[in-house]
């Protein structure tokens, strides 16, 4: 149980420190418009407008960081976290009308949800563990979540 804790964690602190290297991209966003302005139709809501959604969830992404860290040892907390990034994630995507954009984070909350199931999977039967899902689906979030950041850097 202690390994799949670590795995989950170490795992969540990669996402959360590609998030914040995504999030960091770029200029000054001060003057980007807020993710509430975000909340108009799909044919009104801008690149820039979505990518401000995106670049929050980032952020507060980046900022689990060091809560991961900190469950280590701790297995309900590492769960929590899991929880609430993948709350996260589909909260981003639920905010994110542009099409362009929407591609983006959809692709990156269903990784992130996929991966999730997986962990928790994992947890409740340690045996199923393969390493070689785990990677591929830890990959496909990598490459996911890069994909978000990678829309919005500069935006």
């Amino acid at each position: 149980m202690k390994k799949i804790t670590v795995v989950a964690t170490a795992s969540i602190a990669l996402v959360a420190a590609l998030s914040g290297c995504s999030a960091s991209t770029g200029p000054d966003r001060t003057a980007t418009p807020t993710a509430s302005a975000a909340a108009t139709s799909a044919a009104d809501q801008t690149h820039a407008q979505a990518c401000a959604v995106v670049m929050k969830t980032m952020r507060d992404l980046a900022s689990k960081q060091g809560e991961a860290a900190s469950a280590m040892s701790d297995p309900t907390k590492a769960k929590a976290i899991l929880d609430e990034m993948s709350s996260s994630f589909a909260s981003m995507d639920a905010g994110v009308t542009n099409a362009q954009v929407k591609a983006k984070t959809s692709a990156a909350a269903a990784a992130f949800s996929d991966y999730a199931d997986y962990i928790k999977k994992v947890e409740a039967a340690p045996s199923t563990l393969d390493t070689n899902v785990f990677t591929t689906k830890l990959k496909a979030l990598s490459t996911a979540s890069t994909a978000v950041g990678t829309e919005c850097a500069g935006a």
